[in-house]
């Protein structure tokens, strides 16, 4: 039993060559979009942790790291020295308001998992902010809130909870990031720190800086908001194009296959079309070759005819001389022959002036 081949769906290749191209185009500008995206991404991130490094250096430049030691081992929260750094941590962060706090922290030897903080530049009790505070106290800066009135308390722990990590403990022997983000009720932070010298060039605490990185998101929305009307876009006119481009090359090749379903049931009236550029290609060649094999098959089955009519002449001319030679061979054709030779002999016979 011959086995029945399964009937399949017909798909013009026109239509095959669009979504072919098309999706082809689509991976490549996604590519090229997610690309750009991360690229804009990497760099916003760069420009934040360069600007929280610099920052973080800038702020422990400034600090006179014997007296930050002095207060930390033997002073209090709000003297004189408490003040005088808070000040400058104070200043530093008005003139940088992409940074959301600043603080100095310190490790004790049996301590390895955390840290010590000693002064922070938040405002401290009683003392009024200045014009440039007041609008950074009032306002999210860069997507994250300012915290008004919290502060670590000198000596307090500075846990991994709150964002210590070995990022921020290298930060006391050189300056480092930890780029990995944190959040909290505030907002999401990426923190940084530098170390605090003495005069001798020893390392004695160090200055963490938070920074948000929700400018980095905002870049990051700013480019897809911008881009993927841009790419939808895109997309639909190379799609347009790709249809356009498919109906130029396929509509030759849909023209020959129509004028070969004439062929195949006998009808050689139609024409093949023929391209008019100047340039030929491939489908072209096919016309024109189509062409001569058109008119060759036409001739040969016109010869094919002239030859069958003949051959049927001679057909039936046998078939006449078969029932010529059946009716004479025939035992009523010779009975018949018999009689009318018997007849002429009797009449051979017959006398002359004898009539019949």
């Amino acid at each position: 039993m011959t086995a029945v081949a399964p009937k399949s769906r017909f798909l013009s290749l026109r239509w095959r060559l669009l979504a072919i191209f098309t999706l082809l185009f689509f991976i490549v500008l996604t590519g090229v979009f997610v690309w750009f995206l991360n690229y804009a991404t990497d760099n916003a991130q760069a420009d934040l942790e360069a600007d929280l490094m610099a920052i973080a250096k800038t702020a422990a430049a400034g600090i006179d790291g014997d007296e930050h030691s002095a207060l930390y081992s033997q002073g209090q929260i709000d003297d004189p020295t408490y003040l005088k750094i808070n000040a400058y941590l104070r200043e530093v962060k008005t003139t940088n308001p992409k940074a959301s706090g600043i603080y100095t922290f310190v490790q004790l030897p049996n301590e390895p998992d955390q840290a010590r903080f000693v002064v922070s530049a938040a405002i401290p009790p009683g003392q009024s902010e200045t014009a440039r505070e007041k609008e950074l106290l009032t306002e999210s800066t860069y997507g994250c809130t300012i915290n008004r009135t919290t502060r670590p308390l000198m000596n307090a722990n500075f846990t991994s909870a709150g964002g210590f990590s070995a990022a921020m403990a290298r930060g006391l022997r050189e300056p480092s990031i930890d780029p990995k983000p944190s959040v909290d009720q505030w907002g999401e932070w990426i923190a940084g720190a530098a170390p605090i010298y003495n005069a001798k060039g020893e390392t004695v605490g160090a200055v963490g800086v938070d920074m948000c990185v929700a400018e980095v998101t905002a870049v990051r929305n700013r480019i897809s908001q911008t881009l993927i009307p841009g790419f939808l876009i895109v997309t639909v006119l190379l799609a347009i194009a790709i249809y356009l481009i498919a109906h130029r090359l396929t509509k030759p090749i849909i023209g020959l296959t129509a004028v070969a379903k004439q062929i195949s049931n006998g009808d050689y009236s139609s024409e093949v079309p023929e391209s008019t550029s100047r340039l030929r290609d491939e489908v072209a060649t096919l016309a024109s070759v189509f062409a001569m094999m058109v008119d060759k098959v036409r001739e040969r089955e016109h010869k094919l005819r002239q030859q069958v009519a003949e051959l049927q002449i001679i057909v039936d001319e046998g078939k006449r001389k078969q029932q010529v030679d059946e009716i004479v061979d025939s035992e009523f054709f010779r009975n018949l022959q018999e009689k009318a030779r018997e007849a002429r002999q009797r009449r051979d016979r017959r006398p002359p002036d004898q009539t019949s």
